[in-house]
């Protein structure tokens, strides 16, 4: 496949609205399709060095280790290796790689929509009065915030970590980073993992304009007929 052709493909995996919030997750990888019935296996084959580029529903550039796999679904995208990936009941989950995608911010906080986020689509066990501790990072070229969770794999059973970036978009829209690994490879993930962050360049626009045919008044890139497009 060219890189344009990949880059088509790419591009519709985000194309729908992107909500996360009809069912709680440890590293689910939400409505994806494979072929076949995907076995998860306790060890898997290491990151790749040579890294690919992909472009997520002209929203979002991203490297990703050249050896894990696209699993496009109609609310976000993950990337895994073989092995990594499969059901888990009626979930699709994963064990090790990235899984990224948009979700609804009503509380037009980033720290408090990251707190709804967490305890609605990534805790299966939420507590009421768990709190989280937050590090300010830059995502793309907009300020964002880290954390990083401990929990039991819904596919193994083992501990896993699972490293949660936030950010929002120009539309407050919140973007979200899962990076996925068990607890005892988490070290041999670290880099590839802040290496797949930092790679992400976020190409925002302004779908209000694309609904409304207007032209907004701050200078922002308006969406093409096939970006993505956020209903609220």
């Amino acid at each position: 496949m060219t890189p344009h052709a990949r880059r088509r493909a790419a591009a519709s995996a985000l194309l729908a609205v992107m909500w996360l919030w009809s069912c709680p997750i440890t590293a689910q990888s939400p409505t994806t399709t494979v072929k076949g019935e995907p076995i998860i296996r306790p060890r898997v084959a290491p990151p790749s060095s040579e890294f690919t580029t992909y472009v997520e529903g002209e929203l979002v550039r991203v490297s990703i280790p050249s050896n894990w796999r696209e699993l496009p679904g109609s609310n976000a995208v993950t990337f895994a290796p073989e092995g990594a990936y499969g059901n888990a009941g009626v979930k699709s989950v994963f064990t090790h790689g990235v899984g990224m995608g948009l979700a609804r911010n009503d509380k037009r906080n980033l720290q408090a929509t990251t707190d709804d986020f967490i305890t609605s689509s990534v805790l299966v066990n939420p507590s009421a009065s768990r709190t989280f501790r937050y590090g300010k990072v830059t995502i793309g070229d907009r300020p964002g915030l880290r954390t990083i969770l401990s929990a039991v794999s819904e596919a193994t059973g083992e501990l896993e970590r699972i490293e949660i970036f936030t950010t929002l978009l120009n539309d407050e829209t919140l973007f979200y980073v899962l990076a996925v690994t068990p607890r005892d490879r988490a070290s041999d993930y670290a880099g590839t993992f802040q290496r797949v962050v930092r790679s992400i360049e976020i190409i925002d626009c302004d779908p209000r304009a694309l609904v409304n045919r207007q032209i907004p008044a701050a200078p922002v890139r308006l969406c093409s007929e096939h970006a993505l497009s956020v209903t609220r």
